[in-house]
């Protein structure tokens, strides 16, 4: 039987506070691997766990939207069929685009947490409400968060994050 994780008071107190999750998908929602076939086609592989976890958060009020630095048909595709709220690839300031999308959205971004594995996510890290990356990011990355998921990207990260929001939410 898995062992219950304990959160520290703060962590919990800004997570009963979220409104949106924003995330990056390359080591979030997916393994980071990235794989072509001859044509040049991209394939990417999404655990259903994450998918699952879209509609209760978007039924519990939380905005939910991908700010990705790489642009992938796949990504665009699997947004839209979970119609999140958007889908912004491409991004190289992701710090502009979050503050930004928190004027859209009229939140403040420190109800805003942020889900990403690498070191361009830090600039986001730095200025949202809960960072939070995977068990698999690299150290300097982890250091960054305030949280780092059990589980690695790919393996149902971002689900762990959207269980611990909707628990504090409905407790």
């Amino acid at each position: 039987m898995a062992q219950k994780r304990k959160i520290p008071g703060d962590i919990k107190r800004r997570l009963a506070d979220l409104k949106a999750i924003f995330l990056e998908v390359d080591g979030v929602l997916t393994n980071g691997k990235l794989i072509y076939d001859l044509n040049g086609t991209e394939y990417k592989q999404f655990h259903f766990r994450d998918a699952a976890a879209v509609p209760p958060l978007q039924q519990a009020g939380i905005v939910v939207g991908v700010v990705s630095a790489r642009e992938s048909g796949i990504v665009t595709k699997w947004c839209a069929d979970l119609r999140m709220e958007f889908c912004h690839q491409g991004i190289l300031d992701k710090a502009s685009t979050v503050t930004k999308l928190a004027a859209h959205y009229r939140l403040k971004l420190k109800e805003i947490a942020f889900i990403g594995s690498d070191f361009s996510d830090v600039p986001v890290f730095e200025m949202v409400g809960l960072a939070v990356t995977t068990s698999d990011a690299p150290e300097n990355v982890r250091r960054e968060c305030d949280l780092v998921t059990r589980a690695k990207g790919g393996s149902g990260a971002f689900r762990e994050l959207a269980d611990l929001v909707l628990q504090k939410r409905n407790s």
